[in-house]
């Protein structure tokens, strides 16, 4: 074990500023050396998400490793809820220049029983880099590949605007809103989304929820909650006045330019007929008649999913990264990671 290593949890609300700092230094190196393709983050960028965590995921919890009084590394950790609240969801970074030195294994070793006391059984990583130091440490530790994924961004200033353009859509119309889901509509809306779970989902652990009108509701007001602006635009069938579409965007407070692509389904039947690239094309320019200075949209697509990566392709954006879905079961990787630090003890 390193020499004067610490790891204790971090509370993001009493954190001292040197502490916000060193962990801004922690990400943004992360970012350098694993996520180049990406804007470098700012100190806002990084506080702000620690202020305001990702929603729907679940209550967070942080941790931080010390060598003397530097923040070296940290965990961020969601408990996953409902169908998958066996799942603890696992970010965890070390300093570049103190990888391989045992930081990463003795922080995941030390918040281990703390998952296991929320009744955790599986602990999973997002958007590991494919082929970065994260990936071959996961490997290391006998994680499974249960998933891999794209990362997509569309630059809205590099990008033709002709690639937006819409035609006519026969026997449907595009509805659209920010914040609340119409009366009217929330309950075909909610089973739309439900068509989500038809697409290549690999063999990760998270469990997508089952959609029904109060669980839409909730999510609204959780994200109304954390100042999160979600904009749907959705695609009703005329001879039906059913929802049978629908694309979503979150629009965070701390990254005012960026917008993040969450879910995109059409209902079965209604497959093959364009809607989905005529509903992210609308997203797109409704995007831009309310913020002409808007920079990027952002979305993870499942590589399994071709479908969707083409139709992203069609709409300009790139694809900038390969990501893994990584897990163990815990027991497992608790009795290898004592094994592994009794044998790193000085």
């Amino acid at each position: 074990m390193t020499a004067g290593l610490r790891v204790e949890e971090f509370d993001p609300g009493r954190a001292s500023e040197a502490d916000l700092h060193g962990y801004y230094r922690v990400m943004l190196a992360r970012q350098q050396t694993d996520r180049a393709d990406e804007p470098a983050l700012s100190f806002e960028d990084v506080v702000g998400r620690l202020r305001n965590p990702f929603v729907g995921f679940g209550p967070v919890a942080y941790w931080v490793a010390r060598l003397d009084q530097d923040v070296v590394g940290l965990a961020v950790v969601y408990f996953l809820e409902e169908e998958s609240s066996h799942v603890a969801l696992v970010d965890l970074v070390v300093h570049p220049a103190v990888r391989r030195k045992g930081i990463g294994s003795t922080l995941l070793k030390t918040l281990l029983p703390e998952l296991r006391a929320r009744g955790r059984r599986l602990v999973e990583a997002w958007q590991v880099t494919k082929d970065s130091d994260g990936d071959r440490w996961a490997s290391s530790l006998n994680c499974a590949v249960a998933r891999t994924a794209v990362l997509q961004v569309l630059v809205i200033p590099e990008t033709e605007s002709a690639l937006w353009r819409q035609g006519a859509l026969d026997g449907y119309r595009l509805r659209r809103w920010a914040g609340a889901a119409p009366d009217e509509l929330v309950s075909s809306f909610a089973d739309a989304r439900n068509a989500v779970n038809d697409a290549p989902l690999g063999d990760g652990s998270y469990q997508p929820p089952e959609w029904t009108v109060e669980r839409v509701r909730a999510r609204e007001a959780e994200l109304r909650q954390n100042d999160v602006e979600l904009r749907a635009v959705v695609a009703v069938h005329e001879e039906t006045g059913q929802v049978v579409g629908l694309t979503e965007l979150e629009l965070h407070p701390h990254r005012p330019q960026a917008g993040f692509q969450r879910d995109t389904a059409v209902c079965s039947p209604h497959r093959g007929r364009g809607l989905g690239r005529h509903m992210k094309a609308h997203m797109i320019h409704w995007l831009l008649a309310d913020r002409p200075d808007f920079d990027r949209i952002l979305t993870t697509t499942n590589a399994e999913n071709t479908h969707m990566i083409r139709l992203n392709h069609q709409l300009g954006f790139k694809t900038v990264r390969g990501m893994l879905v990584v897990n163990r079961d815990l027991a497992e990787l608790e009795a290898d990671l004592s094994a592994r630090c009794s044998a790193m003890a000085p």
